[in-house]
């Protein structure tokens, strides 16, 4: 019967300094923020561009992921075919992640994308990579890109392949 007692003053005890951990370091956070910066976060003078934000005048580009945070990358080889010619295609994401059905898109000469046709998705592998083969009588530039099948927000660069 002690060593019940005991293993439950411990679990109390624990719960104590977790209470009293987090109750101080919530206290000592507060005392620090509400004063003028100190000379290690001074801004001025300082014209570099936090972490995550878009540097002044510029925008963010809307269908790019950024890297870490799911994003695909899409080569294509080779770069420019004849009519009718295979394009091999790769897919890495990063982080990777197994299991991604990836959708791959087509744009003629800056027409509407489309899912390209008659093509089954990119299925990537534990290592966040997959491949493709394509081949297109569609002459012109023909970009590709591809896109998530379960969220379509999620989209690649655009690789151009001219045909013809």
């Amino acid at each position: 019967m002690s060593s019940r007692a005991s293993g439950g003053a411990l679990a109390a005890c624990l719960i104590i300094a977790a209470i009293v951990g987090f109750g101080g370091g919530a206290y000592i956070g507060s005392q620090s923020g509400g004063g003028s910066p100190s000379d290690s976060e001074s801004t001025s003078g300082d014209s570099t561009t936090p972490v995550g934000e878009t540097p002044a005048g510029e925008t963010p580009a809307a269908t790019e992921t950024p890297a870490g945070d799911g994003a695909i990358t899409l080569s294509a080889e080779p770069t420019q075919v004849g009519p009718s010619e295979d394009i091999n295609f790769a897919v890495t994401m990063d982080p990777p992640e197994e299991g991604v059905e990836l959708i791959i898109q087509r744009s003629v000469d800056g027409g509407e994308w489309e899912a390209f046709p008659n093509v089954s998705p990119i299925v990537t592998d534990a290592n966040g990579a997959g491949t493709s083969r394509v081949n297109s009588q569609r002459e012109g530039v023909n970009s590709f890109r591809v896109v998530r099948a379960d969220d379509e927000s999620v989209v690649s660069n655009a690789v151009d392949v001219p045909i013809g």
